[in-house]
C-alpha cells in the first residue's frame, strides 16, 4: 500500500473523528523506545479518541522537516481491560505501522503493547509498559520494558523512564519535561541517556494543541 495515500486517508479520518489533537515542531522526533528517538527535526502529529474510554484509537505521524517527507506512522488501537480508580490495564496494537528509512524504503511492522497504570494520587502515576515489535517486510524483533513515573506540578508535567531493551541489552534512563505556556501551547524538553552504550540524545519541541 502506498504510504502517502495511507497517511492522507488516516489524517482525514482523524480530523473528522478525533477528540484530541496536537501538532508539534521538534528538533528531533519521537519514539516509544527513547533510544530510537531521531535527532533530525520533525513535525509530530497526534490525534485520537477519548483515552478515558475503554476503547481508544490514536494516530501518531512524524514528518521530516527536511523535504516534508513522512518518516513514521502508527495507528494505535487500545482496550482497557481493567478500569479501576487506582489501577488500569491497557492492551494495544499498532497497525498499520510504517517507517521510512534514509533510503526512502518503506518498512512495515506490527507492534503489541500492554500497560499497567497505578494512580498514587490525582497528580502522580506509576506505570509499567511492555512493547513487542516485529518487522513485516524487514528483519526486526524488539522487546522493550519501561517503568514510568509521572508527576504534575502546576504548569509542569514530568515523565521519568527507566527502561531495558533486548537489542544489545540496553539499559537507559529518559526524562520528558513539558511546560504549559498557555491553554494551546506546551514547551517540551526530552533527554535520553543509555547507561550501557553511553548514547545521549535530547530534543526540544513546541506543541500546539488543536
Amino acid at each position: 500500500m502506498n504510504f502517502r495515500f495511507t497517511l492522507i486517508i488516516l489524517f482525514f479520518y482523524s480530523s473528522i473523528y478525533s477528540q484530541y489533537g496536537s501538532i508539534e515542531i521538534n528538533t528531533g522526533g519521537f519514539s516509544f523506545i527513547p533510544i530510537f528517538t531521531s535527532e533530525k527535526p520533525h513535525i509530530i502529529l497526534r490525534a485520537g479518541t477519548n483515552n478515558k474510554k475503554r476503547f481508544s484509537v490514536n494516530l501518531l505521524n512524524l514528518t521530516s522537516i527536511n523535504g516534508l517527507n513522512p518518516s513514521n506512522l502508527s495507528l494505535i488501537s487500545r482496550y482497557r481491560i481493567i478500569n479501576k480508580e487506582k489501577i488500569k490495564i491497557d492492551i494495544g496494537i499498532h497497525l498499520p505501522a510504517f517507517r521510512v528509512d534514509e533510503n526512502q524504503e518503506y518498512k512495515s511492522r506490527i507492534v503489541q503493547e500492554s500497560n499497567i497504570i497505578y494512580s498514587i494520587n490525582s497528580k502522580t502515576k506509576l506505570s509499567l509498559l511492555y512493547i513487542h515489535g516485529e518487522g513485516r517486510n524487514f528483519n526486526f524483533n524488539v522487546n522493550f520494558l519501561t517503568l514510568n513515573f509521572q508527576k504534575k506540578l502546576n504548569k509542569l508535567m514530568l515523565n521519568s523512564q527507566l527502561y531495558i531493551l533486548n537489542i544489545d541489552d540496553i539499559i537507559g534512563f529518559a526524562q520528558l519535561v513539558s511546560y504549559k505556556l498557555n491553554n494551546k501551547l506546551n514547551l517540551k524538553l526530552f533527554v535520553n541517556k543509555s547507561i550501557t552504550t553511553k548514547k545521549f540524545n535530547k530534543t526540544i519541541g513546541i506543541q500546539f494543541l488543536l
